[in-house]
C-alpha cells in the first residue's frame, strides 16, 4: 500500500492525491494531451501462442477485439434479466467510497439504477462483485479465458484463488480513478454490456511535486515514461494490461464488465512481499492506515481477510 511519504502522486491513495490526479484529467496540460493521445493497439483473431509471444512476454498491453464475443453473457445479458436471475443476491454498492457504500440486493440495485437514470444524481457503481461466491450460477456465461492459464495464484493459494473474477456494473458517467492494481498482477478485462473509455499510463509514469509544491503536470505530459494511451472497450473485447500499468476508466453508457487478475510467475517474489507487507500493516497499524487510506480502507481489509483465510493466518495473533 502506498503511503503519504510516496512522492509520486499517481501511486498515492490518500484523498487529496486522488482528487488532484482526477482533476488533472478534466483541465490543464494532461486534459489537453488526452485529445491527441494515441489509441492502444487492437488485434483480432490472435492465437494464445501469438498473444504470449507478442504481448505477454514483452509486457505490451493490447485489446483483443471480439475475443469474448461468443460468450453467453455478451450475447444475452441485460440489466433486467440479470436482476431476475440474482434478485436476492447481496451486493455492496459504491464500495470504493466509505461514505457511500451500502449493502442491498442485486435486484434492488437494478431498480436503483433505473430510478437514478437522468436524475442528476451521482452514477451508481457496483465494484468488484465476486459473483462466483454469491451467484455461482452466472459463471457458465463467462467461460475461462485460455490466455489466462498462466495465472500462478492457483498454485500459490489453491483453487480458492479462482474466485478472483469480479463483475463491475455501473451507470453512465461512473468513473474508476487512475490507479495501479495491487500486488503486481496483470489485468484482463472483458467488456460484456455497454462501452468504457480507458486511459492508461506506463508503470514508469510519475507526477511529482514541483518547486512550489504544485503537481508537475508538464513533466508528466512530456516524459517518455508516461506512455499515455486511450481506447474504448466494446462488448466482446478483452483488454490485457501488464502489471503496474496505471489505468482510469469512464463508463460511456450503462456497463457490465468482467475483471480477471493474473499473476505472472516472473512477478511472484514481489507479489508475495507486497501481500505479506499489507497483512502486517493492517494487523499492526490499522489506525494510521484508516486515516491515510480512508476511501479504500474497507476494501483492502476485505481483501486481506480473504487472503488470510486462504493461507490459514490468524490476523488477531499478529497484534498480540
Amino acid at each position: 500500500m502506498a503511503v503519504q511519504n510516496e512522492r509520486n502522486l499517481l501511486k498515492r491513495r490518500d484523498i487529496d492525491a486522488l482528487k488532484t490526479v482526477e482533476a488533472a484529467f478534466h483541465s490543464g496540460p494532461l486534459a489537453d494531451l488526452l485529445a491527441s493521445a494515441p489509441e492502444l493497439e487492437r488485434r483480432r483473431d490472435l492465437t494464445r501462442e501469438e498473444f504470449e509471444r507478442e504481448y505477454r512476454f514483452n509486457g505490451r498491453p493490447v485489446v483483443l477485439e471480439g475475443y469474448a464475443a461468443d460468450w453467453p453473457s455478451v450475447r444475452q445479458w441485460t440489466f433486467r434479466n440479470l436482476a431476475e436471475r440474482c434478485a436476492d443476491v447481496p451486493v455492496v454498492v459504491d464500495s470504493y467510497s466509505s461514505a457511500a457504500a451500502r449493502t442491498t440486493t442485486f435486484g434492488a440495485f437494478v431498480d436503483l439504477l433505473e430510478e437514478n437514470a437522468g436524475s442528476g444524481a451521482d452514477p451508481l457503481y457496483l465494484q468488484e462483485w465476486y459473483y462466483q461466491t454469491t451467484a455461482p450460477h452466472l459463471a457458465a456465461d463467462m467461460p475461462e479465458l485460455d490466455i489466462a492459464q498462466y495465472d500462478f495464484r492457483r498454485d500459490l493459494y489453491g483453487e480458492a484463488a479462482s474466485t478472483n473474477h469480479q463483475l463491475w456494473i455501473g451507470q453512465q458517467g461512473g468513473i474508476t480513478r487512475l490507479h495501479q492494481d495491487a500486488y503486481s498482477v496483470d489485468v484482463m478485462h472483458a467488456q460484456i454490456v455497454g462501452e468504457k473509455l480507458w486511459h492508461i499510463m506506463g508503470p514508469g509514469a510519475e507526477l511529482l511535486p514541483g518547486p512550489g509544491g504544485e503537481p508537475g503536470l508538464d513533466a508528466l505530459c512530456t516524459s517518455p515514461d508516461t506512455r499515455l494511451m486511450r481506447f474504448v472497450l466494446r462488448p466482446g473485447d478483452v483488454l490485457y494490461l501488464p502489471a503496474l500499468w496505471f489505468h482510469r476508466i469512464e463508463l460511456l453508457g450503462d456497463s457490465i464488465g468482467l475483471g480477471r487478475k493474473c499473476l505472472d510467475e516472473a512477478n511472484l517474489r514481489v507479489h508475495v512481499r507486497q501481500r505479506i507487507g499489507e497483512l502486517l500493516a493492517l494487523a499492526l497499524n490499522p489506525d494510521e492506515l484508516r486515516v491515510t487510506h480512508s476511501e479504500l480502507f474497507d476494501v483492502v481489509v476485505a481483501r486481506a481477510r480473504a487472503l488470510a483465510d486462504r493461507m490459514d493466518i490468524d490476523l488477531s495473533r499478529l497484534r498480540q
